[in-house]
């Protein structure tokens, strides 16, 4: 923590040009920890220090532990309509809560029907719901359940935003634009090699899969024919 302010106030001086180092507050958040653990001091901080010949260096700072807060939802659930953090500290409180994820849809899908219901703009329901997402992950047998409850928050709100469905959608659209790549490849270098090929060939490279792709591409490295690329 020390080290975090010093070189922290050190980068705001430089672009700031200043002698004056800027002001830094120093704040430790305890994320899964019970709260009131027997380590910690009952005035809420702790100090580094450390002594060497006849100079100290002591830097005290406070800590929140997070689980005090989980006693205090309704406090955060007030709170949060006009501070997005709140938001962010009950998805982390019911990521903690439930560490088996096969438990989580019911939480997740309240925090979603809670954030339509704070007053965000769409833009920032989406960030924050992208945000929730990651911190109260579902497994994947239970995505399904969690969008069509989503989608149906989406439609009685007239919202759209990046959901787990979309963004799978764009993982397999990077997954297959790369192995559209592995394919183009192995077909350029099997034509420099052994010369134009015939269409089913070609078309069983372009359709296969990634796995087959990188197995035919290290069979091409010492193939002496065009059988021996596709040798299993």
């Amino acid at each position: 923590m020390l080290e975090y302010s010093v070189l922290f106030r050190q980068r705001e001086r430089r672009r700031g040009k200043t002698l004056l180092p800027p002001q830094v507050y120093s704040l430790g958040i305890l994320i899964n920890q019970p709260p009131r653990s027997g380590d910690m001091p009952p005035t809420g901080t702790l100090t580094y220090r450390n002594d060497f010949l006849t100079q100290e260096t002591r830097f005290t700072f406070p800590i929140v532990e997070l689980e005090s807060w989980r006693s205090r939802w309704d406090e955060l659930d007030a709170l949060a309509p006009t501070n997005p953090f709140a938001v962010v500290i009950m998805a982390q409180l019911q990521a903690t809560g439930h560490p088996d994820k096969a438990t989580r849809l019911a939480p997740l899908l309240d925090l979603t029907r809670r954030l339509y219901g704070y007053g965000y703009t769409r833009d920032r329901i989406g960030a924050l719901l992208r945000l929730v997402e990651s911190m109260v992950r579902l497994p994947t047998a239970l995505e399904s359940d969690y969008l069509l409850a989503a989608r149906q928050l989406e439609q009685e709100h007239e919202m759209s935003y990046v959901t787990i469905a979309e963004r799978h959608g764009m993982a397999k659209g990077r997954t297959e634009g790369r192995t559209e790549g592995e394919a183009n490849l192995l077909l350029r270098l099997i034509q420099r090699r052994f010369g134009p090929m015939d269409e089913a060939t070609t078309q069983r490279i372009r359709s296969a899969d990634s796995a087959h792709l990188e197995t035919w591409s290290l069979n091409f490295v010492d193939a002496a024919t065009l059988d021996d690329v596709f040798r299993d």
